[in-house]
């Protein structure tokens, strides 16, 4: 019976969750989109600034943020390290992350600090904001 309780409660705390996007929401999705799903130690977020946010529509946000990563591994040794062992799970699930940090941030090296300022794109699918273009 208490197990019950928990899950309902649970759920009810998920219910009244808040819907709106708010900076620090937008902040922490931009962070959690260049995390690697694998135990990978790649970068370190040292600053995320929303400078302007657009509300498209009842479902759709673009907002203007710059960031800065410290990185603390350099690219060449990632992609070493997938051609390497291709059935680890950095290789199995964070290919396309390495590939985006390699277009977005170049050639990186380890200790090295790389700025940027994107146009990301929030959209509201089913009650919940994601990222939907950088």
């Amino acid at each position: 019976m208490r197990r019950f309780f928990l899950l309902l409660f649970l759920f009810l705390l998920l219910g009244c969750g808040s819907r709106e996007l708010t900076k620090a929401k937008m902040a922490d999705m931009l962070i959690d989109y260049y995390t690697p799903y694998s135990s990978t130690n790649i970068l370190v977020p040292q600053s995320v600034d929303i400078l302007d946010v657009k509300k498209i529509g009842e479902n759709k946000v673009v907002a203007k943020i710059c960031y800065q990563f410290r990185f603390l591994t350099d690219y060449r040794s990632l992609v070493e390290y997938i051609k390497k062992h291709p059935n680890s799970f950095l290789a199995k699930f964070d290919v396309g992350l390495i590939s985006l940090l390699g277009r977005k941030f170049g050639n990186f090296r380890k200790g090295e600090v790389k700025s940027r300022c994107d146009e990301v794109e929030f959209q509201n699918r089913h009650g919940s904001w994601v990222i939907t273009r950088i």
